[in-house]
């Protein structure tokens, strides 16, 4: 058997020499002191409130590591961005400290500026949790957002920030913007699925972005060695096509120089950058690593002696610094955090210190951008009835066409998902014809539900509009972090300062013999987390109207379609797919007088076809079509009213009991008008059993007509 080598992308070693030293200028070397400086001393004081009790939740310090921030921030210009992670005050403050810096600035001449002073305190404030930080006080020590100086957001989950910053640099690209962004992640972060979705995403479609790995040897308490079976981190770039590169993190100079190096060539866009550090506290607080027995005292001894600042000050004392000089700056950085410290606390009368009650979140901001509120604002609204409806079309040919639409009238539209190009129209047909018409626009993704939901995610938050078909609902599940504590929370953990204009379609398809693992009702898992709204629309005027509105939110909206409705047709008026449908207002599909039915997708056609039966019977059920399904927004109004008149409930769904909004609806129903209802309310579901594929199964295991039936007629007999 002949071997042949495969060509692979060269990982590369990048370091600075004494002539990379020599033509650093002064000015720039006493800047980068004093940013390592003030990052130093603003941690330490950080460690010092904590342990006062005057900040709530971690603080995860990035002591030893400042040399990466300051390197790397050196390096890009203002409208360049910094993604991290939990440990990120390092970042920044020296994005953020370079970003109003002009060039040439010596700190020995000129002193903090105001500005500088502010971002400080800015930074302080959002620690403590306060109304003025960047993040309006919600994010803490490890959600910071600050667009205006290149901070496009930190996060706290391991590896969950990546797919949202390859989505901010993605879009950068699409909009056309001279940007680059550096998506900063530790060592443990690497082993993460997500990580490497978003690399592959990247390499394909050419973000312009830097997987900057800040290796500080130790993920919490486990060791690279423990952790990652290559010897060099940067390997991974080979995976995806992309150049790697290793720096020395304890030194500014060369990590300065190793991204100018990257950023010289855009072909070297998208690469992965290792840069070797080291944290000399364990992962939060004040407490060394080795009293917890997972590294030893002479290793952190060793990378003591090759602390950044110590090492920096001999180098500058080499080009003739003096300590007084040197001392001025740490003065300077002492007293601006200081100052920050005082600006927020107070001496009680018993010489505690406290933070100044004035400068709290109020309890009437909390929900501030959770979602887009402007409902009301969206329309003007019509229903089917209120306007003239000659055509006829597909269900799908209705997602197809209003999709359409928007990708015609906002530039910012994307459409992406699995097979979405292909197939003439995605895997049942509804994105029918776009992908020749917006070339580039509607992209195929790899199987990659976490990627890809996480770059619409931060392609959101940088400008664009992205509709992201999820095959299955099932498949969600898959990139539940994204969706849930990405997508559904950082324009609330952010203070509202972002938006995430974001549609996610999706497709239940239970009766079809997928099974249990395609088959998943997505309402209630939804449901549970906040953020989403979640549209269910059962005929082609609504999906056009409902997905309109949508489309208009600064927030994130679930549209669920069921695929028995791809089969059906359905009127809509002449003329653009422009019509909107009011979100939060429930269609009463059928008049009645025993009992309320409160449904949404396919359900509400099993409830019309039992309700139509049970009128040989004499019994009038009156048949609510919910529409719109997640708690926040749900028309309890008209479910009042319905219940009012009837004095009866029941709820439909094919989802699981276990996975159901029934019963939360029956609970909410019975706060509100336990008066008026006359006996027990009936929720039909199927049984808690994964959908079988069984034909003979899944048909017992699905709400048929019959079931609905016998639900309604024993809620208008008032029976158990």
């Amino acid at each position: 058997m002949k071997e042949k080598r495969l060509a692979l992308p060269a990982l590369r070693a990048l370091a600075a020499d004494e002539r990379d030293w020599a033509a650093v200028s002064r000015a720039d070397l006493l800047w980068m002191f004093q940013q390592m400086i003030l990052i130093r001393v603003f941690e330490e004081k950080l460690l010092e409130l904590k342990d006062k009790n005057l900040v709530n939740g971690p603080v995860h310090t990035s002591v030893g590591q400042e040399a990466v921030a300051v390197g790397a921030a050196m390096a890009v210009r203002r409208q360049d961005k910094f993604c991290g992670t939990h440990r990120a005050h390092h970042q920044y403050l020296a994005k953020a400290l370079c970003a109003c810096a002009p060039a040439g600035f010596d700190p020995l001449r000129k002193g903090l500026t105001g500005e500088m002073r502010a971002h400080v305190l800015t930074l302080l404030k959002e620690v403590m949790g306060l109304a003025d930080g960047c993040s309006g006080g919600r994010g803490g020590s490890m959600h910071l957002y600050n667009a205006d100086v290149g901070v496009a957001g930190t996060n706290a989950i391991v590896g969950g920030g990546v797919p949202p910053a390859t989505g901010v640099a993605w879009a950068d690209k699409m909009r056309g913007n001279d940007a680059v962004t550096l998506s900063f992640f530790g060592d443990g972060a690497v082993y993460q699925g997500a990580v490497h979705e978003a690399c592959n995403l990247a390499s394909l479609w050419k973000a312009p972005i830097i997987y900057a790995i800040e290796n500080n040897q130790y993920a919490v308490a486990t060791s690279r060695r423990e952790g990652c079976s290559a010897p060099r981190l940067c390997q991974i770039a080979t995976a995806y096509g992309m150049p790697g590169f290793q720096v020395d993190g304890m030194d500014p100079v060369s990590v300065k120089l190793a991204v100018d190096h990257i950023l010289a060539d855009r072909a070297n866009l998208p690469c992965v950058l290792e840069i070797s550090t080291y944290r000399h506290y364990h992962h939060a607080g004040c407490t060394p690593g080795s009293a917890f027995g997972y590294r030893s005292k002479q290793e952190e001894a060793e990378w003591q002696a090759r602390d950044p600042l110590a090492q920096f000050e001999t180098r500058l004392r080499a080009r003739g610094i003096t300590a007084a000089q040197i001392e001025r700056l740490r003065g300077q950085a002492r007293d601006c955090v200081e100052a920050a410290a005082a600006d927020v606390l107070k001496t009680e009368a018993s010489g505690a210190l406290a933070i100044r009650e004035e400068l709290w979140p109020t309890a009437a901001s909390a929900t501030h951008g959770l979602r887009d509120e402007r409902l009301g604002e969206l329309g003007p609204f019509v229903e089917a009835a209120d306007v003239a409806c000659p055509r006829e079309i597909r269900y799908p040919d209705a997602i197809a066409e209003v999709t359409g639409r928007w990708l015609e009238q906002d530039p910012g539209v994307v459409v992406f998902g699995e097979e979405v190009a292909n197939m003439g129209g995605g895997a049942y047909g509804a994105t029918k014809g776009l992908a020749v018409k917006f070339p580039g626009r509607v992209r195929n993704t790899p199987i990659t539900e976490a990627g890809f939901s996480g770059l619409a995610c931060g392609a959101a938050m940088n400008g664009m509009h992205p509709v992201v078909e999820l095959m299955f609902s099932s498949f969600g599940l898959v990139a539940a972090d994204q969706l849930f504590n990405q997508i559904g929370q950082l324009g609330h953990i952010y203070g509202g300062h972002v938006s995430v204009p974001l549609v996610c379609r999706t497709r239940v398809a239970a009766g079809l013999g997928y099974g249990a693992q395609h088959s998943m009702d997505p309402v209630a898992l939804f449901a549970l987390f906040p953020g989403w709204r979640i549209l269910v629309p059962t005929t082609p005027f609504d999906y056009i109207g409902l997905f309109n509105a949508a489309m208009k939110l600064k927030s994130p909206t679930l549209i669920v379609e069921h695929h028995a409705f791809y089969g059906e047709k359905g009127l809509v008026p002449d003329g653009p797919a422009d019509h909107v449908v009011e979100i939060g207002k429930a269609a009463i599909r059928r008049e009645g007088a025993d009992v309320t039915v409160l449904a949404y997708g396919w359900s509400v056609r099993l409830a019309e076809r039992a309700a139509a039966q049970l009128a040989g019977e004499g019994v009038s059920a009156e048949i609510v079509d919910l529409r719109t399904v997640d708690d926040a927004t749900m028309d309890y109004e008209c479910i009042g009213r319905s219940l009012r008149k009837t004095g009866a409930l029941v709820t439909v769904e094919e989802a699981q009991r276990c996975n159901a909004i029934g019963p939360k609806l029956v609970r909410e129903c019975e706060q509100r008008w336990f008066d008026h209802l006359d006996g027990p309310a009936v929720c039909v579901n199927a049984p808690d059993i994964p959908l079988p594929v069984s034909r003979a199964l899944e048909r017992h295991c699905l709400p048929g007509i019959e079931a609905v039936a016998d639900a309604i007629r024993r809620a208008a007999r008032r029976q158990a």
